[in-house]
């Protein structure tokens, strides 16, 4: 067995891997990690986040990366988005899961500036809302971004995703950011 193979296994028997046309989105291990790190630590990747995750060396970001994002800590759920040639691109996570509300948040980061604008984003978008809306009761995906995030506000756009209104995250500097959604489609 090779190295992927026996890392695919792996991955399966943590989920099924979610498929778009280009992308592929698989749960996190450890590889992983020196991507994610080099991601967080680009100014231009997190412009529009000030709170941004962020570890100084490599040393304090593995067990944090393997608490959160490979074991996962049961609130927040972490996909790794690879493209047609299965190299990691970025991440996509879902979070605030209200079963009671029948909605979830996603968040997306496409680290590799080299992808963006490709439609890598909506299409990593697509394939988690259509994930979600197979979960029981969830109805609503949602997202927050920076009002001046444009690159964020067009891919959720073209994951068919409706702008709101404004909303102030207080994680901000008090700049207005945007609420998006999507409802599942009933069908009779």
């Amino acid at each position: 067995m090779t190295e992927l193979q026996r890392d695919n296994k792996a991955g399966e028997a943590r989920g099924p891997f979610l498929q778009g046309e280009r992308i592929r989105l698989r749960r996190p291990n450890m590889k992983d990690a020196e991507f994610v790190f080099r991601w967080e630590r680009d100014d231009e990747v997190w412009r529009y986040d000030i709170h941004r995750p962020y570890s100084r060396t490599m040393g304090e970001f593995l067990p944090i990366f393997e608490r959160n994002y490979v074991r996962g800590n049961g609130r927040q759920f972490w996909f790794i988005i690879e493209d047609e040639t299965r190299s990691p691109i970025g991440t996509i996570t879902y979070f605030n899961v209200d079963n009671r509300l029948g909605q979830a948040e996603v968040g997306l980061g496409l680290g590799e500036k080299a992808r963006w604008g490709h439609g890598y984003g909506p299409e990593a978008i697509g394939a988690l809302v259509q994930h979600l809306f197979t979960l029981p009761g969830i109805r609503r995906v949602y997202a927050e971004t920076a009002l001046a995030n444009h690159p964020s506000r067009r891919a959720f756009a073209k994951a068919s995703f409706v702008e709101v209104g404004r909303i102030y995250d207080p994680r901000s500097t008090g700049e207005p950011w945007v609420l998006l959604e999507i409802w599942k489609k009933h069908t009779i």
